[in-house]
């Protein structure tokens, strides 16, 4: 079943996109680790020379890079992808290699010409202070335990989890199911919890704090944390993830690599410490369907009856005891950890919680935003222009889906809006999470300017912005991977890093009020004016003999600046 699964889609890729199929198994297997939509993969990922029809000889030995930035941190994914059977020790080292002399020791190899824009955006996130976690993965499509190969014995040397993983087509295959299973909907979780009763006062529980404010029921306790891994576990068994139970939830688990991670870790594996962790954590925040408030104790003890609770703050925390609760169970002996739980159903009073409860790190609204009215209508329209409008996770691995032309996350098609219709280019550019933010803000404050196209209504005039803001994003990737390698093209150096400029560029030069996808004069004209003024650019910059960084350029406002002078274009404020 794996095989002919695995074998299905790579069929699929392979005539979306016309590459062979080890072009398509490096698509794939990206798409799954990374859960993206195949075409995101295809136009921002992997390393690939479309002239050819298969992969670049230029390209370092790396298959694809994708940076995540979350704050001033970066988590940087590096890939090299095989379709093959078995693994070979020389890849192996040559991948580590590679990628340690160019990124690492920042040496310029002589077949690493088509990395350049990555190493460029690499440099740029180094020069603006990003600390960037480095996560290598191998991936191939054979199996660990293949007695014909010396898989099993390569990876429990090589494998290292979080900084350099071998995952074979098992693996991909379980990543895939638990996927099309997380997004689909969650199944029903009731459990008991049992308060700690207090150890101050004699004859008195005080075990809960309890009060209701509007039909909003509230209670605080303290639980044993093996008691919280329960719940975890069970999630688990359930639902086949952990993701349903964080699906409120604004950020991701950030691993050991952040201090208080680190130093929560540090506290349960001190056997002095481990007790005071009530008072040297903030506990969990909980939201539910339904919450049962006792009136008097069982045998001395409260028990606390929830229906299908999700932990809207406290994932770091959950997260790092369950993994030290399956390691050592016995060590989270006597430790607890301070609940707290709502009982609500309303989406603005859960997105409240959830905001107030989630200052520590920066928050990321891709999840938020998938939840508002307005990315309904524009699923729909973009079905019925046969695009696959992808709003949550997993979707593109939904089977009903599967005989849509082409595949865009909503995240990229806002930011193109924002780029366009919106005229802020360099910022689409430099933070797509300020995009998102700003977005969401828009769709629930109602004195937001962007308030009347996002608010949810029917007849908003966003819904057709979004869908030629897409078909200018298609246009230009088309484009770039025709260009990049084309000799016609080669003093055009900002072709891999110009793409919300560009996009902003054909926007204003569109006369048509109504939908259109061909852009080839505009395309044309814009991309002469960007080399221009690039030109102009690193003359300035050669007089007073300072370096000058592409990537760097189209991430500031003076890229917008210069290109509206070009067009003499007076912004309206």
């Amino acid at each position: 079943m794996k095989d002919l699964f695995i074998q299905g889609y790579l069929e699929r890729i392979s005539k979306q996109f016309n590459i062979n199929v080890d072009d398509a198994f490096e698509i794939f297997s990206i798409a799954v680790v990374l859960d993206k939509s195949f075409d995101e993969v295809y136009n921002e990922i992997i390393i690939l020379n479309p002239e050819s029809n298969k992969s670049s000889s230029q390209d370092g030995g790396i298959d694809g890079v994708y940076f995540e930035e979350n704050g001033l941190q970066c988590t940087m994914y590096v890939f090299q992808c095989k379709n093959s059977k078995k693994l070979e020790q020389g890849r192996l080292d040559k991948f580590k290699d590679n990628f340690e002399e160019i990124f690492i020791k920042g040496k310029v190899l002589p077949n690493s010409k088509d990395l350049s824009s990555k190493i460029d955006e690499y440099k740029d996130l180094t020069r603006k202070g990003y600390i960037i976690k480095h996560q290598l993965y191998f991936l191939y499509n054979g199996s660990r335990i293949d007695s014909q190969t010396s898989n099993e014995q390569l990876t429990n040397f090589y494998h290292q989890e979080n900084v350099f993983e071998i995952i074979d087509s098992e693996i991909l295959y379980d990543k895939v199911v638990r996927i099309i299973e997380s997004s689909s909907r969650r199944k029903d979780i009731d459990f008991t919890f049992n308060p700690e009763n207090s150890n101050v006062v004699k004859g008195d529980n005080q075990a809960l704090y309890s009060y209701v404010i509007n039909n909003v029921k509230a209670l605080n306790f303290r639980i044993q944390a093996t008691e919280l891994c329960e719940l975890m576990f069970k999630e688990e068994s359930i639902n086949g993830s952990l993701d349903t139970l964080y699906s409120e939830n604004i950020r991701g688990f950030l691993g050991f690599k952040p201090k208080a991670n680190q130093k929560m870790l540090g506290t349960l594996n001190d056997p002095n410490q481990k007790y005071y962790f009530p008072f040297l954590n903030n506990g969990l925040t909980l939201i539910c369907e339904k919450l049962n408030i006792p009136a008097n104790t069982q045998v001395s003890k409260y028990i606390v009856q929830v229906k299908n609770p999700l932990i809207v703050n406290g994932l770091q925390t959950s997260r790092v005891i369950y993994d030290f609760y399956k390691k050592d169970s016995e060590k989270l002996k006597d430790v607890f950890v301070n609940i707290r739980i709502y009982e609500s159903s309303e989406k603005d009073l859960v997105d409240l919680i959830t905001d107030a409860t989630n200052t520590q790190t920066p928050i990321n609204f891709k999840d938020k935003i998938s939840n508002e009215d307005f990315n309904s209508i524009t699923k729909e329209l973009f079905r019925n222009n046969d695009i696959n409008y992808l709003v949550k996770r997993g979707e593109i691995f939904n089977q009903s889906n599967i005989w849509l032309n082409k595949s865009v996350p909503n995240e990229i098609v806002l930011k193109f809006w924002y780029a366009t219709y919106n005229g802020k280019p360099e910022i689409a550019k430099n933070s797509i999470s300020t995009v998102l933010e700003d977005i969401y803000d828009a769709s629930k404050i109602t004195h937001h300017p962007l308030h009347q196209l996002f608010n949810g209504n029917k007849d908003s005039v966003i819904y057709i912005q979004l869908l030629q803001s897409y078909y200018i994003y298609d246009f230009i990737q088309i484009k770039k991977k025709l260009n990049l390698n084309n000799p016609k093209y080669s003093e055009y150096v900002h072709l891999p890093h110009a793409d919300e400029l560009i996009a902003y560029g054909i926007y204003n030069e569109i006369k048509s009020k109504t939908i259109t996808k061909d852009f080839e004069t505009e395309y044309e004209l814009v991309n002469y004016r960007i080399l221009e003024i690039l030109n102009a650019e690193r003359e300035k910059y050669n007089a007073q003999g300072k370096p000058f960084s592409i990537a760097s350029y189209f991430k500031k406002p003076l890229c917008r600046i210069e290109y509206n002078e070009k067009i003499n274009l007076l912004e309206d404020y």
